[in-house]
């Protein structure tokens, strides 16, 4: 797979162009009496149908262009008295000739062809909802307020119309379908893109009781849809929620017939409804969060923390309360003029917490952190808003009246000076990212045009805002429905803390792939109360492999997010994970990349790769991070006789081997339940994956604001287990304008890596590209996991000196290239710190002193290195009783020795096999008996806990 993808990922790359054609090509578009077919791939294509024969071609709320490849698809159309055929390699279309009602069984019949080997088909001919059966669902527009994992992503058992519940645009049936009908048109303003007021006129009853009741398809997204809603889209409406199309209904469907290659099937989707952009580097980042009143000062002193807490921090997050509130007057009832709760909306800082935020955010900008604030927009501009007169002014109101400005989101004029006014001020003072947190309902707010929702449109109009210029537009807000895929990132809302929410979140999370809505953002440890440690820490492992990386909760004295108020036994993993995330920047900008250039989101259900594998479905709470690694985030507490979360399912894809990410263990068989510490997470790769991430910096100073930062030095973390080849790539750009988006100049470059081993000699390249804003020349720490010490190594040519891994802090001390051995992860580590030329290729040659495929790197099912993880958490636990059930480590000298085996190993290297069959043989079978029979005074249940944790009954009764 990394082979295959890394082909179709170049080759999207290389023919991406900056404009589309919005009309399709002549010779594709097919007319029959009142219908009108085209035939935009092999595998898509579009029906319409209109009594007038009157047919859109403009732009949709959905629809971007229809001219989705660069050449017309091959097709053979063929007419006889009755009928007329289309057929590609995979559809067949046949149509009445005569037809004079809409789509219906009568009258059309779609044969789409789902695996040509086997034989397999399905067909659609417009009998209602038959199309939901088997689609993999897409996503919804909130979590707000969820508390455990049954919130219905099928909307046929979604009880709540305020949600935008949507299919994707992918089955498992072989089809989907798209209702684009008379869905908001899109004016051809290049400036700024606009909705088209147009509403539509009620049937006459005669055409809607012209259609039997097993006949009726449902008008809209829902079918719990008002009477007023559902005659503004011109369908026919049955009490209490019915909504449906008449017999002389316009009709604009676009059924998506690709089968199981669910690949494909987004590539198009995204040729058809935009590409999914690029968000900026910064938003890969780690954010802070917290609704709260900090003053200044406080959030200073945050930033401060996480400095002197050596944890990363790149986007700060302030909450509503940086504008002036009047929570007083609120909790008495009081409204503002739009009646609204007062002081829930507001645009000026409120100078008592801020003296001057303008300084507070170029201090912020100094230090490289982006800025980011939360706004509710529903109440207009009030009196008392520093931008009132100006505003005012600007809407014709006389400002001595001091009545507000009503917001009003379809107005061009109103918006217009709104963002110019009041909101691009704020960005030029020094705000990067609106988070715009619209809780005000989802209708009463569009002017009545027929399918619209304030979410999706509030989405449109801040991240197609002028002012963004060349810059690259981001925004965090909810999801508003199909085609909302075009203004990323997402925000989930406020989730109740759980197991079961958490459990949710990675299945909700992949699922949104399926309609394009790749970057989901979750509040990390829940929102409305304070998660135990234990599931905090499983939450921040999951968010170290989602989309983003955001911590927030509600305004509590005793809700907090910051890593350091947790009891000082969890703060470690979590730091640890956070410091993850900011190391995978790299890894995961190249994978967003590529859902730009593919439709395939970085957090991807299994079975866009293995579509015809029933397990791909099953384990629906595993998912792929980006191309090359496995993910399976464990949401559910150890079991506290064991200190383990056992029996953990997992299931590998068989195509290929996988490892371990952490410890290098290699599962022994494709569907396995394993088990596994709060210290340890399921995460695999590919063996051979190199997969490229930051180095450890220097200081914890320098943990700040790297995100935004193009790497100067890269960590090519490459897992061997065993595979004599292997291959990864980064992308990089300057991170922050559309210029990725050209293919005409170059703007981007891809650095590929790839490794050889013959006999006992590893051959690593990097192949480096360039652009005029890349680095002109580049460090690496080059880690080759799961391998024995090397007897020499070389940089074109140039032989390098060994370096005492013990002597040095992360590589840091060191002013010229060199090499060591980590007897504890059993791992090579090339220094080049001496930056290399981008203009020139790397060629590494390392002499190994012993087989990659040895016995000791490749045991399954258990690696050295998890077992010696476990070994020194065993001895720190022993050491924690001290004073409660006292031990001595004089009843365990084997368990100590074991714990030290990997040190040993890194001050001696090539006693490196003898100190593992010492480690297996005897230490850990010695350890398993001094635990089980010679510790005095141990506490039955801890000893209960590390003979399982160690794995005793694989040594004591082998």
């Amino acid at each position: 797979m990394v082979v295959l993808f890394g082909i179709l990922w170049v080759s999207v790359l290389l023919t991406a162009t900056t404009g589309v054609s919005l009309l399709p090509d002549p010779s594709t578009i097919v007319y029959e009496g009142q219908a009108r077919f085209t035939v935009l791939s092999t595998r898509l294509i579009r029906l319409e149908w209109s009594a007038t024969k009157e047919f859109i071609d403009g732009k949709t709320w959905l629809v971007q262009s229809r001219n989705i490849q660069p050449t017309p698809p091959a097709f053979n159309v063929t007419r006889n008295d009755t009928h007329l055929k289309i057929e590609t390699t995979y559809i067949t279309l046949e149509y009445l000739r005569n037809a004079a009602t809409t789509f219906s069984r009568h009258n059309i019949r779609v044969t789409i062809r789902v695996n040509i080997a086997k034989g397999e088909t399905v067909i659609w001919n417009a009998i209602p909802n038959e199309e939901y059966d088997g689609n993999l669902l897409g996503t919804i527009r909130t979590l707000d307020g969820d508390a455990d994992s049954k919130l219905a992503l099928d909307c046929r058992n979604q009880p709540r119309n305020d949600l935008h519940c949507t299919y994707g645009v992918i089955s498992r049936r072989g089809y989907a379908l798209v209702d684009d009908t008379h869905q908001p048109q899109i004016d051809n303003d290049p400036k700024w893109p606009w909705i088209i007021n147009k509403q539509y006129s009620p049937p006459a009853s005669s055409l809607c009781q012209a259609v039997s009741v097993n006949e009726r398809r449902t008008c809209g997204p829902s079918n719990k849809t008002n009477q007023h809603d559902c005659e503004l889209r011109g369908c026919c409406f049955q009490s209490p929620s019915s909504c449906f199309y008449s017999s002389q209904a316009q009709q604009d469907l676009y059924l998506f017939g690709h089968g199981r290659a669910y690949s494909q099937a987004l590539y198009e989707f995204t040729r058809l409804a935009g590409s999914i952009p690029l968000p900026p580097r910064y938003i890969f980042g780690v954010f802070f969060s917290r609704y709260w009143a900090y003053a200044e000062y406080e959030e200073r002193q945050i930033v401060t923390e996480y400095i002197q807490h050596d944890v990363p921090l790149d986007v700060l997050v302030t909450d509503m309360d940086w504008h002036i509130t009047f929570y007083k007057q609120a909790s008495e009832g009081k409204k503002d003029q739009a009646g609204q709760d007062i002081g829930w909306s507001g645009f000026t800082f409120d100078e008592h917490l801020y003296p001057s935020h303008q300084k507070f955010l170029q201090w912020c900008k100094q230090l490289g952190l982006k800025n980011t604030l939360n706004v509710h927009p529903a109440s207009g501009i009030q009196p008392w808003e520093e931008k009132y007169k100006e505003m005012a002014v600007a809407m014709g109101i006389d400002p001595s009246t001091s009545h507000y400005i009503p917001f009003n989101i379809t107005d061009k004029h109103f918006t217009s000076a709104w963002t110019s006014i009041v909101l691009n001020a704020l960005q030029d003072a020094g705000i990067d990212l609106w988070w715009l947190d619209w809780q005000q309902g989802e209708e009463g707010w569009m002017n009545d045009i027929p399918y619209t929702n304030p979410t999706f449109w509030l989405n449109h109009v801040f991240f197609t805002d002028p002012y963004f210029k060349n810059n690259r537009p981001a925004l965090l807000h909810r999801w508003g429905g199909l085609g909302n895929h075009r203004y990323q990132v997402g925000f989930s809302g406020d989730v109740i803390p759980s197991w079961d929410t958490l459990s949710y979140q990675p299945h909700f999370t992949a699922t949104a792939a399926n309609v394009g809505y790749g970057f989901w953002s979750h509040d990390l440890g829940g929102h409305t109360r304070e998660p135990d440690p234990e599931l905090y820490t499983r939450w921040l492992q999951w968010g170290a492999f989602s989309p983003m990386f955001r911590t927030h909760c509600t305004k509590d004295a005793n809700n907090d997010r910051r890593l350091w108020t947790y009891p000082w036994t969890y703060q470690n993993n979590l730091a640890r994970f956070t410091r993850l995330r900011q190391a995978l920047i790299p890894y995961l900008y190249t994978a967003a990349r590529r859902t730009y250039d593919s439709g395939l989101s970085v957090v991807l259900p299994v079975y866009y790769y293995y579509p015809e594998n029933d397990e791909a479905y099953s384990y629906s709470n595993q998912y792929f991070f980006g191309s090359n690694i496995l993910v399976s985030p464990i949401s559910q507490p150890v079991n506290q006789s064991t200190g383990l979360v056992e029996n953990w399912p997992m299931w590998f894809p068989p195509e290929f081997q996988w490892v371990n990410f952490f410890t290098g263990d290699l599962p022994s068989s494709s569907s396995t339940k394993q088990s596994f510490t709060i210290d340890e997470m399921p995460v695999y790769a590919q063996i051979g994956s190199i997969i490229p991430l930051l180095p450890e910096p220097r200081s914890s100073r320098d943990r700040i604001g790297r995100a935004q930062q193009i790497p100067q030095t890269l960590l090519l973390y490459t897992l061997i287990g065993g595979s004599p080849k292997g291959r990864g790539h980064v992308y990089d750009d300057d991170g922050t304008t559309i210029a990725y988006k050209d293919s005409t100049n170059i703007t981007t470059a891809v650095t590929r890596f790839d490794y050889t081993v013959s006999g006992n000699t590893l051959q690593f390249t990097a192949a480096i590209g360039s652009f005029p804003k890349f680095p002109s020349s580049r460090s690496y720490e080059i880690q080759l996991r799961g391998v024995f010490p090397a007897t020499s190594v070389s940089i074109n040519n140039t032989f390098l000196p060994f370096e005492p891994f013990n002597e040095l802090i992360n590589g840091q001390d060191g002013t010229t290239n060199g090499y060591t051995y980590d007897g504890s992860t059993l791992s090579i580590i090339i220094y080049i710190r001496q930056p290399v030329s981008t203009s020139q290729t790397l060629q590494i040659q390392v002499q190994l002193s012993d087989s990659i495929s040895h016995p000791y790197l490749v045991q399954v099912p258990t690696s050295f290195v998890g077992l010696l993880a476990r070994c020194q958490s065993a001895k720190a636990r022993l050491d924690y009783e001290w004073g409660i059930k006292t031990v001595y480590m004089d009843d365990y000298p084997l368990l100590l020795d074991a714990a030290a085996t990997g040190l040993r190993i890194t001050h001696s290297p090539s006693t490196a096999k003898d100190e593992l069959n010492k480690f297996f043989a005897e230490r850990m079978t010695g350890a398993c008996d001094e635990i089980a029979n010679k510790i005095s005074n141990l506490d039955s249940n801890v000893r209960t806990i590390l003979l399982a944790q160690l794995q005793c009954n694989s040594f004591i009764y082998k």
